[in-house]
């Protein structure tokens, strides 16, 4: 039944994606000069799930210093929105942190969902290297439950090179020791959990070294 409903899932998000025009909220909000992205969109053990790569918040300066010994990381934030909102329906958080080993000439990377434990590899080149830090994969978001049928959404991404404001950072672990709050309708008192328009359209550029922001295609609410 639950393969059934992915599969339905999937099709109705891909007509969505191609015959819908783009959020009338972000237009609204000067949204228009973000990139959409064609995201993988998909119903997994509940929840929605989200495959996308964000392998360009590495530029060639990036990626070289990769090789200097110091940490390097990355912080990737995925919203869920409903069209026409303001507000975040869901969100959730992947942190990932690049190492070089000047020994054994490795790069070791963590990489973190949301609360969950770490996982971590050792990888021979940056190319590989920068894939593991910035791939999104299956990423759960959000409950299937919250999404209505029949409804129009969309995912916004963000993905942050070296966070460096501590506002930003006292975000986050706030939301790692409560996250049931990136599973309900946000609010807009936390920089994490700000407006679609504080967060994607006005962002503030002295939050990390390099941001690359977009948008998902629109899709359509699953039949439950």
């Amino acid at each position: 039944m639950m393969r059934a409903a992915a599969v339905a899932f999937c099709v109705l998000a891909g007509l969505a994606a191609a015959l819908s025009p783009a959020p009338a909220r972000a237009e609204a909000s000067g949204a228009g000069s973000l990139t959409r992205r064609t995201t993988g969109v998909e119903l997994v053990d509940g929840r929605l799930a989200a495959s996308v790569g964000l392998q360009d918040l590495f530029g060639p300066a990036e990626r070289q210093r990769l090789t200097s010994g110091f940490a390097t990381r990355v912080l990737i934030r995925v919203y869920l929105h409903r069209e026409g909102g303001n507000d975040p329906i869901a969100l959730g958080i992947q942190r990932a942190e690049i190492v070089y080993d000047i020994w054994d000439e490795k790069f070791r990377v963590r990489v973190t969902r949301g609360p969950g434990t770490d996982t971590e590899v050792a990888l021979n080149t940056i190319e590989e290297t920068v894939t593991r830090a910035t791939l999104l994969q299956r990423f759960p978001v959000a409950d299937m439950r919250l999404l209505e049928p029949g409804a129009r959404y969309f995912l916004a991404f963000r993905a942050d090179l070296n966070p460096i404001s501590e506002e930003l950072l006292a975000d986050v672990r706030r939301w790692l020791l409560q996250p049931g709050r990136g599973q309900r309708r946000l609010g807009t008192g936390d920089t994490v959990f700000g407006s679609f328009v504080s967060i994607f359209v006005n962002p503030r550029i002295e939050d990390s070294e390099r941001q690359v922001r977009f948008l998902s295609q629109t899709f359509i609410g699953p039949p439950r």
